[in-house]
């Protein structure tokens, strides 16, 4: 694993304890042409992070990795008209 993505899981595990939440929510949305904002929701508050281009690839390697695990894709009925990819994921102990 890279210097960025461990950089990324080390700032969703801060960021999850500092709220004792070890599950987050990410998805992105279509805010214009060429322009999708990715987020990342943990307990129901958008986060910021110093790689503003998290994707759905990063966590994925980090589900292969072990250190997320996929928990729940939302359903169209489940989820904003806006939101796309909405998936909730939670933290592996290391």
């Amino acid at each position: 694993m890279n210097d960025r993505l461990n950089q990324i899981i080390l700032e969703i595990e801060q960021k999850c304890k500092e709220v004792n939440c070890f599950e987050f929510e990410y998805y992105w949305e279509v805010w214009g042409v060429m322009w999708y904002p990715l987020f990342i929701e943990i307990n129901g508050k958008s986060e910021s992070f110093s790689f503003k281009d998290i994707s759905n690839n990063d966590l994925e390697i980090l589900c292969t990795e072990g250190l997320i695990e996929l928990v729940k894709e939302y359903e169209d009925d489940e989820k904003h008209k806006d939101e796309f990819d909405k998936k909730r994921y939670r933290l592996k102990s290391r």
